[in-house]
């Protein structure tokens, strides 16, 4: 929690205001979880962080 969080196609930014995404999983199993991060994308501290939620994609 003391780097920046990377982007790539595991963490997805939303450094433009966005409110929803529309992300294309393939099959299978997910686990999606929010983490909120600052300016230069540093998890803030302490951290805030969403539950994690677990998605079937068919």
């Amino acid at each position: 929690m003391d780097e920046a969080i990377p982007s790539d196609a595991h963490h997805i930014h939303f450094d433009q205001g966005e409110t929803e995404t529309l992300l294309e999983l393939p099959p299978g199993r997910h686990t999606l979880q929010l983490l909120l991060g600052d300016e230069q994308h540093e998890p803030q501290d302490p951290p805030l962080i969403s539950g994690k939620i677990t998605i079937t994609v068919q």
